[in-house]
């Protein structure tokens, strides 16, 4: 999988821009603020409808401009080749065209096109808080699975329904009577986001432990397991899981009323990660930390290529002055030659004369790009 052509209107401080890119390696050199980074959101935001760097759509359009427009000619191994376009405007809805046919639904061009992103906030991921490592659950889940996409946005509105309700029971309005087609809404909805979650997390565990212990030389362990708020059990089916989820919810609901929130569900799951036993968020060092977040990246690639069947596109944003030689080196390894990568870089030397023959080479100065 490889995107062929990007074509970029007020998106970010691009006025225009329109490249063909190699199917390889694509380098782009620049002074920061200039739009390195631009280049690989666009392509993060046509693959997840949602960009890495900020949650307001508004801060991707151009400033002084009214909408902004991304489209990209994907080219695929294992499906038709596709045209993907996503709009935004400052007063419309976002919309999205897939082989120039709207689509009513946003989340319908999630997993069209693939792509694993590396940037510097990746090490937040490990020792930030739950809600991040749920956000990265979610965007990588969804471009793989579309079941995974509905079920998360129908969970959110019944919840949003549900807390709404929880506090109207509270401030005596309505019947807790109310609450239990809500229950079973939550619970079936939430079943198969747990279900998706347990099994990612499965298969990202081993892939990432592997690489982790290729990173440090096979002197430190890595651990990566999931931890619901809902236990599904060993191998659970979805029904099951969404019957326990109910009777969950269903003895909880007496506190759920008094906090006017509900207290259990997949919006309150983590992931626990840890280095040779240990908790990586309290205890591991800064460098076990970023290792761990690679090691995650890395096996997420593994995971799209046995989900989809071809490489994700990989986008490392001016992530090789933050790595040591062994680290930048094993990424390399993974994925040139293997998927087409995007590097941004302030300096040519970061990157290294061998590779650089390799590659399609482009200066970006104040939002113009130009091949080198």
């Amino acid at each position: 999988m490889h995107i062929k052509t990007l074509n970029l209107t007020n998106f970010r401080n691009y006025e225009h821009l329109d490249i063909e890119l190699a199917d390889g390696l694509n380098v782009l050199v620049g002074r920061n603020a200039q739009g390195k980074s631009g280049i690989l959101e666009a392509v993060y935001v046509l693959a997840t409808s949602k960009s890495h760097r900020t949650s307001r759509d508004m801060d991707l359009i151009r400033i002084g401009e009214g909408f902004s427009r991304l489209c990209a000619e994907v080219v695929r191994s294992q499906r038709n080749d596709t045209i993907l376009e996503l709009a935004l405007s400052r007063t419309e809805h976002k919309s999205v065209k897939i082989n120039k046919v709207k689509h009513p639904k946003i989340g319908d061009i999630v997993g069209q096109l693939n792509a694993v992103i590396f940037s510097n906030s990746d090490i937040d991921m490990v020792r930030g808080e739950p809600s991040g490592r749920r956000r990265f659950l979610n965007l990588e889940i969804s471009q793989v699975s579309p079941h995974y996409i509905h079920a998360l946005g129908r969970y959110k509105r019944v919840l949003d329904q549900r807390n709404n309700l929880l506090r109207e029971i509270k401030s005596s309005r309505v019947q807790s009577g109310d609450i239990d087609a809500w229950d079973m809404q939550l619970a079936q909805y939430g079943a198969t986001i747990i279900s998706r979650r347990a099994k990612f997390i499965g298969f990202l565990a081993g892939s990432a432990a592997r690489i982790y212990s290729d990173l440090t030389g096979g002197s430190e362990e890595l651990g990566v397991s999931y931890k619901p708020s809902v236990d599904p059990g060993t191998d659970a089916s979805e029904d099951e899981i969404a019957q326990r989820f109910a009777k969950g919810l269903a003895a909880k609901r007496e506190i759920d009323i008094m906090r006017g929130t509900t207290t259990s569900g997949p919006h309150r799951d983590d992931v626990s990660l840890s280095v040779n036993g240990i908790p990586a968020r309290e205890f591991a060092s800064q460098g076990q930390q970023r290792s761990a977040a690679i090691a995650l990246k890395l096996a997420e690639i593994d995971l799209m290529e046995e989900y989809v069947g071809e490489s994700p596109v990989v986008l490392l944003d001016d992530v090789m002055a933050e790595l040591d030689e062994m680290r930048r080196a094993r990424v390399l390894e993974v994925t040139l030659g293997r998927c087409q990568t995007f590097i941004t870089t302030t300096s040519l030397d970061e990157i290294g004369g061998g590779v650089l023959d390799r590659a399609s080479v482009w200066e970006v100065r104040s939002g113009r790009v130009a091949k080198r």
